[in-house]
């Protein structure tokens, strides 16, 4: 939509923001969003807030009321729908494209500040915001002086597999922990979100369904207890988002990753933790083994995720 194009970077960014808190039920429908605590919450002037609001009053997430101001109107289904329909910022298309050039081995492993700015014509404030993302999401890392290096990425049959190992080891074991502590709340939820995903007659929104099995795999570290647990597996989800830059992600094995999530929930919720375990590690064989030829990039081959 030209309306959506023409917001600036940081507008997007905000709308982004205030839509992941409908979508996680932070912010549920009715509640009244007032500029100041917003701008309080995210750091910035009341001024881009405001802007904002108008925004997604216009994309209907957000109704507002005469002498009142502005409330949520959609619930979390809708706000991430919205979500996945908002135009890209500036940043997040360069970064895609550095992350698309390392995984298809146009650029080398280690690179120059100047040669990234080069390269792909930016600023230098635009370089260090761009490096400093894919630094955070693990794909690069700074090395001393000027330089930077990418990190190992699943973009090999052998580390697709190691990651997965290294997942099947880690994941099963977490539920077992004596730390493990289920969330019956935000279990249920996940469950939900899962459930109506299976029953849509509508085709699935690929960007939802990878958020949502990255949410259950973090949900479940996080029961854990263990915060080297959740870091671990936070890190091979951003790993995981490199695939989704390359457009190597398919929705094939959909239906049976969402039904394995669910069971694995309804037997956490059920105190079975060794049957959940047990599923979990099941649930990683199977996506293992439906690894994308990396051989046959060029040819956009599919990867069918867990």
């Amino acid at each position: 939509m030209n309306a959506k194009n023409s917001k600036s970077d940081l507008q997007v960014r905000l709308a982004r923001r205030l839509l992941q808190l409908v979508a996680d039920g932070e912010l549920a429908p009715g509640s009244h969003l007032r500029e100041v605590e917003l701008s309080e919450r995210f750091g910035v002037s009341r001024t881009p807030v405001r802007a904002t609001l108008s925004f997604l009053e216009g994309l209907g997430a957000l109704e507002k009321q005469a002498n009142k101001g502005f409330f949520v109107k959609s619930g979390n289904e809708t706000a991430l729908q919205l979500i996945g329909q908002l135009p890209k910022e500036d940043d997040e298309k360069v970064k895609e494209q550095i992350a698309k050039d390392w995984f298809d081995g146009k650029i080398s492993r280690e690179v120059s500040e100047g040669e990234i700015r080069n390269r792909y014509n930016l600023g230098k404030m635009t370089a260090s915001r761009v490096l400093a993302a894919l630094a955070e999401e693990g794909i690069m890392s700074r090395m001393p002086g000027y330089g930077w290096q990418f990190e190992p990425t699943l973009n090999s049959a052998a580390v697709h597999d190691e990651s997965y190992d290294f997942r099947m080891i880690l994941e099963p074991e977490a539920i077992q922990s004596p730390g493990f502590a289920y969330d019956p709340v935000k279990g249920a939820a996940l469950r939900l979100r899962h459930q109506k995903i299976l029953n849509s007659r509508q085709k699935p929104d690929l960007g939802e369904i990878i958020r949502l099995d990255e949410e259950f795999h973090e949900f479940i570290a996080q029961c854990s207890g263990n915060r080297f647990v959740a870091q671990c597996i936070a890190h091979q989800n951003r790993l995981r988002r490199l695939m989704e830059y390359h457009s190597l992600i398919d929705a094939g094995r959909l239906t049976g990753s969402c039904m394995e999530h669910i069971e694995i929930l309804d037997h956490l919720a059920a105190g079975e933790h060794n049957r959940a375990a047990d599923i979990m590690r099941e649930h990683l064989h199977k996506a293992k083994e439906a690894a994308p030829e990396f051989g046959a990039l060029a040819q956009a081959v599919e990867y069918l995720p867990d």
